[in-house]
């Protein structure tokens, strides 16, 4: 029996012997989750089953809940109307026998070619099958596929020796055959992003696109089905129309607008003279067209259909199944509902999102009212984790459901977030280094990047990286030393000089850098010990208004947003002042944290300071504070331009007495005539908009103040410092599960295109930003936008206007008297409205990557897909930097990719105020990735000499060598086997810098994966990097393996640490070991202290497995235990 039987709706029962007896039966409506039930119950018994909504998130929804109830295997969604997509679907429907799918009503007037042509036009390739390798190719041509590097998108091939990928156009995802010989040995789905594989699959289908091969569309869905239970409304159906058979696309002449006659304007990427743009005679046709359409006859198609008739009606069936009482986030509403149920005998289930959740209301509930706290005791109230959108009432079972979605109003999610990770690609993880890219050596400065060359090194052949260098000056860098070459990142505009070899000037600059890093380390250190060594306000544990609080947020919380709403109040609760980062991307809920910590100050009898940078979003947040808290006593005001200057001394003055506890405002705040009673919080959002001299007032407020910022792009010098331990940091990783993904495009001002974007965003009710940043010509912009688009009521707002002015623009635009606002960046971190969700940005090639991404999360802050559309004067002018940028935005679409967006903008614009002083001088001079190195030598001398005390808790530092491994053998990866160069830099780079075994072991698949089979000299090159790994744990300086003798080269004599005890220890373990004793003498040249021992092995893969032992128990003896995993892949673990 399952855990939810007692949910069931019994349908069968109620329908009974109808659905045998006629092709249609009516019922009464299926309110709330109670369908996903009925769909659940029908599904036992009927094979096919068809789900209809009116709209496309109604559909993403119940994706999610059928999902919920564990069907998601069965689901086949059809939500996207373009042939590409429905062409997958289609061949998905006729390859299964059982599954319900969910879709608009839209699939039911689809024209479609038939069955027979679609399954003519796909053939099945399995494994073990008849084709062969050059068939394959031949037919992929044949097909029309392009073959590419890589494969990244439907219609595409490519291959690598004994490997063939494809995307056909009948699958979701691309596949990956590997033959033996003329045999196909496996087939595997892969992830276009990372390029691996993620799951083993017996056959693949193979088709032509639909648009290359079919003429003629007059079949529809009815054709690919077999006998489905059809669920739709009668309102629906009986609306639904038609047009002869067909559906029309209305395609707008897109042939260019501008001709010779009409110039670009070049400073701001639009048209300056206007053609019209619609065709008259358009308007005519589709009159004709709606005059011809025809209502869809649903009793003549091969189904059975089950009606929910709004209407009651002789012929309706009463499925007993009624709305839920509306409880609008009211406890006292709440209570009495469920009182006057289970005075009835009704059993009241209430259902939540996750365990969290449930544990929240299980102890909520009783403290609210102890008669709830009985009722749940008795069990006539069950509070259970079941993530369902709605809840019903089932009169015939006397039940009472409610959902926690439905209790507080927040909206459903539309997305299901699978547990099952896709692998990353190791590889892929380093900044790529490409041919003519600028690189950083450490030992000899910057130079240019030739290619791989393979050089002789001693007896074996190994490819070296070649860099130039000034006066033709040349280094070969060979794999043991590819960790020291990074790729030379700043002002992308900017070409750094060569370094000359062997002129000292390079090391100087070196020297010089990190001493000015140490002094500025050494200041934000000492701030940080200061703070922890101050005593604060410590405040009390929550109370039952904090829980009340918690339960009731729109959002639902992720895993990450509960830890850091804990971090936060933990931190507030401890005797020193909090002082904490909390780094989330746009909508990822920072600002609940934040009302959070506010509330939990005011309960206290502290104020709270709210700090942000722009006018309008102190306006944004005094809302969103003010709704989140209108329950409870808490007095929040806002101090800004907005208001008169007889408004800000009535707040000041309230201020001072303690009548007000939570103050939202700009740098405003920092006058000297803002005065708190009692200061207790500060916060501060977006940290990166304001100055080093509002940053020093912060300070100087109050030392022993609780400080929380929020910020979605950070600044390096958060970032960095952050994570070294130099400030307590939370990171918000996950989107709220109930949010959308932003769909992002790049392309040429076109107005066709603009018109078509604003249109479908005001067709579904939306607003729409379009952000163009340039004063002195959004008045004409607006016009012509007005020309285009005369259906769309447009407003101006820029940051030249009166106070005032720019006031009654956004508002009328919040309370929607205007379609389309018109704006520079001052939305830019600003404005949040739901209704908002296209934004269309023009020159987005003049945007930093954290404006362009802080802009995109505008959109997007409700449960809609949303659109961000970036306009490029041409893609082939923009200049490249602002191309990577755009890149960047591309890659990232899923929401939360703030920081890794934040990780790319540093590199691109090339790390300015890194420590807050300038340094921008001296990344260009040692390039971006070392000097993070530099920072980081510098923190952890300061942590380890100068400040021991205040870190003493920290764990003491890994003791490793970096050493080098000499080989007589070729070790490396063939040109045959891996033809990309980039690709090859990539593994060496990887393999050589591991930090733990399973690294090795991922990337040892990653490349069985991806070109198939290792070749005997790839396998000697893993078990090199393997040894590498081990002999660093044993503290090993070089190992040197030749045809005669072994050597392994000791640390150097100015190690006394290592001869005092280490080595001690070393010479006990070998003379104890009789299989050591004999083989391994030590000897000494000057200097040098080494271990010699004859080689008297057959196969070098034997050298390195003897080697590999033999330092892994030297490792161990040290007590370096070596890594099987690296720190964060064991927390992912955990997590």
């Amino acid at each position: 029996m399952s855990r939810f039987d007692y949910l069931k709706i019994s349908i069968n029962s109620i329908l009974g012997e109808s659905l045998k007896e006629s092709d249609s039966v009516h019922i009464s409506p299926l309110y709330g989750s109670s369908k996903s039930f009925v769909v659940k119950e029908l599904f036992e018994i009927n094979k096919q089953i068809v789900l209809l909504f009116s709209e496309t998130k109604l559909v993403n929804e119940f994706k999610v809940e059928l999902s919920v109830l564990g069907l998601n295997d069965y689901l086949i969604v059809v939500d996207d109307f373009n042939l590409e997509s429905i062409q997958e679907k289609l061949t998905e429907i006729s390859n299964r026998e059982n599954f319900i799918l969910i879709s608009t009503y839209q699939v039911l007037t689809l024209s479609l070619p038939e069955k027979e042509k679609t399954n003519h036009l796909t053939t099945k390739v399995s494994v073990g099958g008849e084709l062969k390798y050059d068939d394959l190719i031949e037919y992929l041509n044949l097909l029309i596929y392009t073959k590419d590097k890589f494969v990244e998108a439907p219609g595409y091939y490519s291959q690598r020796g004994a490997i063939v990928d494809f995307w056909s156009y009948s699958e979701k995802s691309p596949a990956r055959l590997e033959f033996d010989g003329d045999f196909i040995e496996s087939i595997r789905y892969f992830d276009p992003e990372s390029q691996r594989s993620f799951e083993k699959i017996e056959e693949i289908t193979l088709a032509a696109a639909f648009e290359n091969q079919v003429t003629e569309y007059s079949s529809d869905i009815f054709n690919y089905l077999d006998k489905p239970v059809i669920i739709a409304s009668s309102f629906e159906l009986n609306n639904l129309k038609f047009f002869n058979g067909e559906i029309t696309n209305f395609r707008e002449n897109k042939d260019s607008v501008s001709n010779d006659s009409e110039k670009i304007n070049e400073d701001d990427g639009f048209l300056e003279s206007i053609t019209e743009l619609i065709p008259e005679e358009s308007n005519n046709q589709k009159t004709e067209i709606i005059d011809s359409a025809q209502l869809f006859d649903y009793k003549s198609k091969n189904a059975t259909w089950i009606i929910e008739e709004e209407i009651n009606s002789e012929t309706r069936l009463d499925t007993g199944i009624t709305h839920s009482p509306v409880i609008n986030s009211n406890y006292q509403i709440l209570f009495s509902t469920i009182k006057e149920y289970s005075k009835k005998n009704f059993n009241v289930i209430i259902t939540s999102e996750n365990e969290l959740q449930t544990n929240r209301l299980k102890d909520l509930l009783p403290e609210i009212n102890p008669e709830l706290g009985e009722l749940i005791e008795s069990g006539k109230i069950k509070v259970e984790t079941l993530a369902i959108k709605e809840g019903f009432v089932n009169g015939n079972e006397k039940l009472l459901i409610l959902t926690d979605y439905q209790i507080f109003n927040k909206p459903y999610r539309t997305k299901i977030f699978s547990s099952k990770k896709l692998k990353k690609s190791k590889a892929k993880s380093f900044a790529s280094i490409k041919r003519g890219d600028y690189v950083v050596h450490e030992d000899y400065g910057i130079g240019q990047y030739a290619g791989l060359e393979t050089i002789k090194i001693g007896d074996a052949n190994q490819e070296s990286m070649k860099i130039l260098y000034a006066e033709g000056g040349i280094v070969y860098v060979n794999l043991n030393y590819l960790a020291l070459v990074k790729r030379y990142s700043s002002n992308e505009n900017l070409r750094p000089t060569l370094a000359a070899l062997g002129s000292g000037e390079w090391q100087n600059t070196k020297a010089k850098t990190k001493k000015k890093i140490k002094e500025a380390a050494r200041d934000l250190i000492e701030l940080y010990a200061k703070r922890k060594s101050t005593e604060g306000f410590r405040f009390a544990p929550d109370s039952v208004w904090q829980r009340e609080l918690e339960a009731s947020f729109f959002y639902e919380d992720t895993p990450d947003q509960a830890k850091a709403s804990e971090d936060v109040k933990q931190d507030m609760e401890a005797q020193n002042p909090m002082d904490r980062l909390v780094c989330g991307d746009v909508g990822f809920g920072k600002t609940e944290v934040a009302v959070r910590a506010a509330f939990k100050a005011v309960q206290d009898g502290k104020q709270t300071c709210v700090l942000v940078p722009t006018t309008i979003l102190a306006e944004q947040h005094y809302n969103t504070f003010k709704d989140r808290l209108t329950q409870y006593p808490v007095r929040v005001a806002a101090l800004s331009r907005f208001q008169t200057k007889k408004e800000q001394t009535e707040i000041l003055k309230k201020l001072s007495q303690g009548q007000i506890d939570i103050l939202i405002g700009t740098h405003r705040l920092l006058s000297k005539d803002v005065k708190f009673n009692d200061l207790g919080l500060l916060i501060i959002d977006e940290e990166h908009r304001f100055g080093v001299s509002a940053k020093e007032k912060l300070r100087q407020i109050k030392v022993n103040v609780d400080t929380l910022t929020l910020t979605a792009t950070p600044i390096p010098r958060t970032l960095n410092l952050s994570l070294l331990g130099a400030r307590d940091l939370s990171i918000i990783a996950t989107p709220p599960p109930n949010r959308q993904p932003i769909y992002t495009s790049v392309s040429t001002f076109d107005s066709t295109k603009i018109r078509e974007w604003i249109m479908n965003e005001l067709n579904r009710n939306g607003q729409v930003y379009f952000v163009h940043d340039r004063v002195h010509s959004i008045d004409k912009l607006a016009e012509y936008i007005r020309r285009y688009v005369p259906e769309a009521k447009i407003a101006v707002a820029h940051g030249q206007m009166k106070p005032a002015q720019l006031e009654n623009v956004i508002y009328g635009f919040l309370n929607r008297k205007f379609d389309v606002l018109l704006s520079t960046k001052i939305i830019e971190s600003g404005i949040d409205i739901p209704n908002v969700n296209t934004i269309i940005i023009n020159r987005a090639d003049r945007f930093g990557l954290a404006e362009l991404h802080q802009l995109r999360g505008r959109v997007g802050r409700s449960d809609r897909q949303a659109y961000a559309y970036f306009i490029v004067p041409s893609l082939s002018g923009i200049t490249k930097k602002a191309l990577r940028r755009l890149q960047a935005i591309e890659e990232y679409t899923e929401i939360g990719s703030g920081f890794n967006v934040a990780m790319r903008d540093l590199e691109i614009r090339g790390a300015g105020n890194l420590l807050g002083t300038e340094q921008t001088g001296f990344i260009n001079e040692v390039g971006f990735d070392l000097y993070v190195k530099l920072i980081n030598e510098a923190v952890e001398e300061l942590k380890y000499q100068d400040f021991k005390e205040v870190f003493k808790s920290l764990p003491r530092i890994e003791e490793r060598t970096e050493p080098t491994i000499d080989t007589f053998f070729d070790i490396g990866i063939p040109v045959t086997y891996m033809p990309e160069q980039m690709d090859r830099l990539n593994f060496y780079t990887a393999l050589y810098s591991v930090k733990s075994l399973s690294e090795i072991e991922e990337l040892k698949e990653e490349m069985l994966d991806r070109f198939g089979i290792l070749p005997e000299i790839v396998k000697r090159l893993v078990l090199t990097a393997t040894l590498k790994f081990y002999s660093s744990y044993a503290l090993f300086e070089r190992i040197a393996i030749q045809r005669k003798n072994i050597h392994i080269i000791l640390p150097r004599g100015e190690k006394e640490d290592y001869y005092k005890i280490r080595f001690v220890e070393l010479m006990r373990f070998i003379m104890d070991n009789t299989a050591y004793k004999e083989k391994i003498k030590f000897s000494q040249q000057k200097e040098v202290m080494k271990l010699v021992l004859e080689n008297k092995f057959e196969k070098s893969e034997d050298i390195l497995s003897f080697l590999i032992t033999f330092c892994s128990r030297v490792a161990k003896l040290f007590g370096n235990e070596v890594k099987l995993k690296t720190d964060v892949e064991e927390a992912a673990l955990l997590g």
